[in-house]
C-alpha cells in the first residue's frame, strides 16, 4: 500500500511538472515575441540631392536621386497604421501627377484608429528641404494632427519644426519654425510664403485617403547660425481624434545635403527637374545615427556576411609604381611633418614612407601609409563606402590573427572594426609607442596584401 502511495505521488508530481512546463514559453515563442518587439513599421522616403551644374532657371543645381533612401521607422505603430505605395486608389493619383519627382516611388503613412498616435523617425541626415502632401477624410477628423519634428543624433528632442490641425476641410499651419518658409504648390520656394496661422484647403481627391493637399514644400535655411542647421533625425507624428476616419502624410521626397568626394563629378545620371548631367555630391556630412536597424545599408563587401561593407585595399608595393598617379587628399607619416598630416602631392614624402625600412616606425608607415592611401581611393572620409567600411570589422576581410594587446590596453581582434585599428595606429605615432608597431604593422600588411597589381586584396 506505502509503495502504491508512492507511486500515485509520483506520478500527480510528474502531471504537474508537465502542465507548469505546457505552460512556460517555449524558447522559439520567446524568439517570436523578442521579434515582434523588434519589427517596425518602416516607410522609405526618396532621398534627393542638388547636381554642380548651375543654369539661371535652377541656380542651386538639378535635383539627383541617390541611390539609398531616407529610411523612416515606426515602433509599437498601432492598430490602424500603415505604411502604402502611392497610386489612384490610395492617393488619387500616380507619383507624378501628384507632385512628386520623376522615377521616384514616395509612400504614405497613414493611421485610421480613433485616439491613437504613430510616431515614425529617420536617420541623422542634415536637410535641404522637405516636401510633403497630407490628405484626410475631412468631416470625421477635425482635431487630428500631424506634427513634423527634429530629434538630434543622440534620440534626444531637438527643435519643433511644424504641426498641421485639420479643420474645416483643410489644414491649418498650426506651429512653424520661425527659421523655416513653407510654401504650397511651389517646389522652387520662391515668391510669398505661408506662415502660422494660414489654412491649406484638401482640395484633392486622395483616394481612400479622402482629400489631400497640393504639395507643401518646408524649406531650410541657409544660414549657419540657425538652430536647424546641423545632423538631426526628422520625424513625423500623427495624431488621431476620437471620431471614425483616417489622416494620411506623403513626402514626396526629401532633399539632402551632401560634401563633395573626389570624382563626384563623375556620377552617373540625369537631373530631376531639367536634366542636367554634371554629377552631384556623394559625401556624407552626418553620422549615421539610427534608432532602428537601418534595412536600407550599403551593399554587403567582402567577408563573412552581415555587417560587412568593404572598400578595395592596395599594397604599398602598387602605389610605389604608381607614384605619379595618387589620390589627391593628405595621410599621416609618422615622423615627417611634425606628425602633421601631409600632401600625397609630395610625392619623395610618399616614396619614403612606401618603401618602408627596418625600424618599427618604417614598418608602421609603410602599411599604414597605403591603407590611408585606399582610403583616399575609395573616395576619403566624406564618401558612404568609407564611412560604411570603417563601421565593419576586420573579419570581414577574411583577416586571421591572434589577439594583439597593446600597451595602452586596447585588445584587437578580428572582430574590431576597421576605424578603430586605424585610431590605434594613429595613436601609436602620436604617443611615440615603438613597442605597438610591428603589430599594428603586420595587421595592415594582411589587409593591403603584397601584390604590385592593381586588383583589391581580399576583394
Amino acid at each position: 500500500m506505502t509503495t502504491r502511495k508512492s507511486w500515485y505521488a509520483v506520478l500527480i508530481a510528474l502531471l504537474i511538472l508537465m502542465t507548469w512546463r505546457l505552460e512556460l514559453p517555449s524558447p522559439a515563442h520567446r524568439r517570436n515575441e523578442a521579434a515582434k518587439a523588434a519589427e517596425f513599421l518602416r516607410l522609405d522616403i526618396p532621398a534627393v540631392t542638388h547636381g554642380f551644374q548651375k543654369t539661371p532657371q535652377l541656380p542651386d543645381g538639378d535635383l539627383f536621386l541617390l541611390p539609398k533612401p531616407l529610411a523612416m521607422a515606426a515602433s509599437n505603430a498601432p492598430e490602424g497604421a500603415q505604411v502604402f505605395p502611392v497610386n489612384f486608389d490610395s492617393f488619387g493619383g500616380d507619383a507624378v501627377s501628384i507632385g512628386a519627382l520623376p522615377t521616384t516611388a514616395p509612400q504614405g503613412l497613414a493611421l485610421s484608429s480613433p485616439n491613437t498616435t504613430v510616431r515614425a523617425i529617420a536617420c541623422s541626415e542634415s536637410l535641404w528641404d522637405g516636401n510633403l502632401l497630407i490628405a484626410s477624410t475631412a468631416g470625421t477628423t477635425d482635431g487630428d494632427t500631424v506634427r513634423l519634428f527634429l530629434e538630434y543624433p543622440d534620440g534626444a528632442a531637438g527643435p519643433e519644426a511644424a504641426t498641421f490641425t485639420i479643420m474645416n476641410s483643410g489644414v491649418v499651419i498650426s506651429q512653424l519654425h520661425p527659421d523655416l518658409m513653407l510654401f504650397v504648390n511651389n517646389r522652387k520656394a520662391m515668391g510669398p510664403s505661408q506662415h502660422k496661422g494660414d489654412f491649406i484647403p484638401l482640395s484633392r481627391a486622395a483616394g481612400v485617403n479622402g482629400f489631400r493637399t497640393d504639395l507643401i514644400t518646408i524649406a531650410w535655411p541657409m544660414s549657419g547660425q540657425s538652430p536647424l542647421q546641423g545632423c538631426f533625425r526628422v520625424g513625423v507624428e500623427i495624431t488621431r481624434g476620437g471620431n471614425e476616419g483616417q489622416t494620411a502624410v506623403v513626402f514626396t521626397d526629401i532633399v539632402v545635403n551632401r560634401n563633395r568626394a573626389p570624382g563626384d563629378e563623375n556620377n552617373p545620371g540625369l537631373g530631376l527637374l531639367a536634366r542636367l548631367t554634371g554629377g552631384y555630391p556623394s559625401g556624407l556630412p552626418c553620422r549615421a545615427e539610427c534608432p532602428f536597424p537601418d534595412p536600407n545599408g550599403p551593399n554587403p563587401g567582402p567577408g563573412s556576411g552581415d555587417g560587412c561593407n568593404g572598400i578595395c585595399f592596395r599594397s604599398p608595393q602598387y602605389f610605389l609604381l604608381n607614384l605619379d598617379r595618387l589620390p589627391n587628399g593628405v595621410v599621416l607619416v609618422g615622423g615627417m611633418n611634425f606628425n602633421r598630416p601631409i600632401s600625397t602631392t609630395n610625392i619623395r614624402a610618399m616614396e619614403i614612407a612606401l618603401r618602408g625600412g627596418p625600424t618599427p616606425l618604417q614598418q608602421l608607415n609603410q602599411e599604414f601609409v597605403a591603407a590611408q592611401l585606399n582610403v583616399l581611393n575609395a573616395g576619403g572620409d566624406g564618401s558612404p563606402s568609407v564611412f560604411y567600411a570603417m563601421e565593419s570589422k576586420l573579419r570581414c576581410y577574411k583577416l586571421t590573427f591572434d589577439p594583439v594587446t597593446l600597451s595602452n590596453g586596447f585588445t584587437i581582434t578580428t572582430d574590431t572594426k576597421l576605424k578603430d585599428l586605424f585610431q590605434q595606429a594613429r595613436l601609436s605615432i602620436l604617443d611615440n609607442r615603438p613597442q605597438d608597431m610591428p603589430a599594428l604593422a603586420k595587421i595592415f600588411d594582411l589587409l593591403n596584401g603584397n601584390s604590385p597589381l592593381g586588383f583589391c586584396h581580399n576583394q
